[in-house]
């Protein structure tokens, strides 16, 4: 009898084991690839707080020390702004309000959308136009949606001035 061969017949030579180990550095080199692009923003967001510069400030004056006791007034300061290689100036407003523990300086963006509050002498309230939210004249919610108090300045009289500090 005829013995056949049932083997299949291959005409294509088996791979080189030069082959398996660049497909696999390949594959290796992809990888890492993709781990940097999905890593690297992630480590920046994580230490972007630790890279940042801290923002400076300045004393500005804003008023003369003239205010009376319970008396707010609104004041516009203007800043000299270094921006990349400009410097601009800015105009800021803000509220100074006295009372018994001293001196009050506010920013009069309503904290719901950033809507500007307008102070009412005879009711002694901050109002928001928008929306409707009030403020008392220390900047604390009284009523409406905004869900926090008025941003804060610190504040100081030296001098026969009234002196705000603002960040640029």
């Amino acid at each position: 009898m005829n013995s056949t061969n049932h083997e299949p017949k291959t005409d294509a030579a088996p791979e080189s084991p030069e082959r398996r180990k660049l497909l696999g550095w390949l594959v290796s080199v992809i990888n890492a690839v993709v781990a940097i692009v999905v890593l690297a923003p992630t480590a920046k967001l994580i230490s972007a707080p630790l890279i940042t510069r801290r923002r400076r400030g300045q004393w500005v004056p804003a008023l003369p020390d003239d205010l009376q006791m319970g008396e707010t007034r609104e004041a516009t300061i203007e800043l000299e702004v270094k921006d990349g290689y400009r410097t601009t100036t800015r105009r800021y407003v803000v509220y100074v309000h006295r009372n018994r523990n001293g001196l009050l300086c506010f920013d009069p963006s309503c904290t719901h959308l950033g809507c500007r509050v307008r102070f009412q002498d005879e009711k002694q309230r901050y109002f928001c136009p928008c929306h409707g939210g009030v403020f008392d004249s220390e900047g604390k919610v009284v009523s409406g949606p905004p869900p926090k108090p008025l941003v804060q300045h610190p504040v100081k009289s030296d001098g026969g001035q009234i002196y705000v500090y603002m960040e640029v």
